[in-house]
């Protein structure tokens, strides 16, 4: 019994110590996906390298648009939708 309740602990433990690693590895996955379509060839190395989690990078590529389209321009969009 206390070998079964030694096991349950070590996975709840596992889980809870996992759990924002998986969490960071889904919104990665779930960026990548979205921006796949809009990033060229540049922009994907850079998210490769990305060392911050995947909604900052999205964050950066909208704010680099709206500093070289200007502000609201309708270019930026397809970057906003990966963070919204």
């Amino acid at each position: 019994m206390l070998r079964v309740l030694g096991i349950c602990l070590g996975i709840v433990v596992l889980a809870i110590v996992a759990y924002p690693f998986v969490q960071d590895a889904y919104f990665r996955y779930q960026v990548g996906r979205r921006l796949d379509t809009v990033m060229d060839s540049r922009e994907r190395a850079e998210f490769r390298q990305w060392p911050g989690d995947a909604m900052s990078f999205a964050r950066t590529l909208y704010e680099r648009c709206e500093r070289s389209q200007g502000d609201k321009a309708v270019q930026c969009e397809r970057y906003r939708y990966a963070f919204e």
